[in-house]
């Protein structure tokens, strides 16, 4: 019995690892982003200290009666990058990012699971869901980066933390599984 379940925890541990392409990390209140994640090389004449790449795509998949739906929020390694490697106050705000994007990619799933199926106009209306949410996904980041002054005010970093936190445990019920 315990060679069984030792088995079985390999196999979950090497889907859980190998599953995923090298390039990309998709969000887990697990795991938190290290400077090695940003790989690309950096922008020099930018004027951020570092960039990062989250996303959310989904997928839809329909028939006559009903639909299903997979939203996944991820972090892109290969087009995210640092300036500062040893600033940790510099990774929490990158890590923000990160969470606001999985914030939004619950949002996501939330609009989804609340939509009245028409398969006339299913495929349209998620289109715009989608385009809408990562408007306000964008916007959010841009006032994040504003308050916070690119993570150099801190009392603004602390509010912001705590506010997404609290955001994301409002949706925790549209977490992925």
């Amino acid at each position: 019995m315990k060679i069984f379940f030792t088995v079985l925890s390999l196999l979950i541990f090497s889907v859980c690892v190998f599953s995923q392409p090298q390039d990309t990390i998709h969000w887990s209140p697990c795991y938190k982003l290290k400077w090695e994640d940003f790989q690309d090389k950096p922008d020099n004449n930018s004027i951020y200290g570092a960039i990062s790449r989250p996303g959310i795509k989904y997928s839809l998949s329909i028939n006559e009666n009903t639909f299903s739906t997979k939203v996944v929020c991820y972090f892109l390694k290969s087009k995210s990058w640092s300036k500062f490697k040893n600033n940790d106050s510099l990774l929490k705000h990158e890590q923000l990012h990160f969470d606001i994007t999985e914030l939004f990619a619950r949002k996501l799933r939330k609009a989804f699971t609340e939509y009245k199926f028409n398969l006339q106009t299913i495929s349209p209306d998620f289109k715009k869901i989608f385009a809408q949410i990562k408007q306000e996904k964008d916007n959010m980041n841009i006032l994040y980066d504003k308050e916070t002054s690119l993570s150099r005010n801190e009392t603004q970093q602390l509010f912001w933390n705590k506010k997404i936190k609290s955001e994301l445990d409002k949706l925790k019920e549209y977490a992925s599984h």
